[in-house]
């Protein structure tokens, strides 16, 4: 059996109540719960959390609730340990549990079709521990990556490196996307994953989305995309389209070819 659990707490900071945030006249929970049972290959859906409101929606949606101890609460508490403690407590409710998809609750960026496949992959590839989605660095790749000094200045994060301005130029590199999490449900007894994803397992498959395809919302600008994301379900279908696995090539993260920034 195969089940997506969501993990959804209550008290965030960003923005208040936000995976209870209404969007286009639905809890913000409300869509990725949506996304699982829409997934042919899941059989029952769960949300971790916290929060009665988001219970109560969760609830509305279909989902089943897990009661979040208060010792996994807060900003300190590693995901990780959520999703472990998620997982034993429905692997204890459900009779031959296979497979997990773990999704957040702040998120609109996933859909049945994208959790099928990483569900598919996983079935035809007994050789992984996990299928995850991802998308490929472009401004963003860590080659660039800046820190402010004590002094307030802008550095080069962890020290000293000479590199070209032209991205095309630097190895591929790659950032979970918000999106998918699918894994079979002995990997979060060993932290052997790819860190900080240590419940994954070591053997991981990447579903390489477009660039910045799966955004969470952390502040009002993921609100807005989050949005125009649900009002142009063209869009996702046409993102759909672009999806690529393992080392498939692509033309850039950015999908704009190869020109080189200027």
């Amino acid at each position: 059996m195969n089940v997506a659990i969501v993990t959804a707490r209550a008290g965030s900071k960003s923005i208040r109540d936000k995976n209870v945030l209404s969007l286009c006249g639905r809890p913000m929970v409300q869509y990725p719960i949506q996304a699982a049972l829409e997934a042919s290959r899941i059989q029952e859906v769960w949300v971790s959390t916290d929060g009665e409101a988001i219970a109560e929606a969760s609830r509305a949606a279909g989902a089943r609730i897990i009661p979040r101890p208060d010792e996994l609460g807060g900003d300190s508490i590693n995901h990780g340990v959520v999703i472990k403690h998620a997982v034993e407590y429905v692997d204890a409710r459900v009779q031959g549990l296979e497979n997990v998809v773990l999704l957040l609750g702040n998120t609109v960026m996933v859909d049945g079709p994208v959790i099928d496949r990483a569900l598919e992959i996983l079935d035809q590839r007994a050789d992984l521990d996990s299928v995850m989605t991802v998308w490929e660095a472009a401004d963003d790749h860590p080659y660039r990556a800046l820190e402010i000094t004590p002094e307030g200045l802008v550095a080069t994060f962890g020290g000293a490196r000479q590199v070209s301005t032209e991205r095309q130029s630097y190895p591929k590199a790659y950032y979970y996307d918000q999106g998918v999490w699918a894994f079979r449900k002995q990997t979060v007894q060993v932290e052997d994953g790819p860190n900080p994803w240590w419940w994954m397992g070591k053997r991981v498959y990447p579903i390489v989305r477009p660039w910045v395809t799966g955004r969470d919302i952390h502040g009002l600008i993921d609100v807005f995309f989050a949005q125009k994301w649900v009002e142009h379900p063209d869009m996702q279908a046409a993102f759909r389209g672009q999806h690529r696995e393992g080392a498939e090539e692509t033309d850039g993260g950015h999908g704009g070819g190869t020109e080189p920034d200027r």
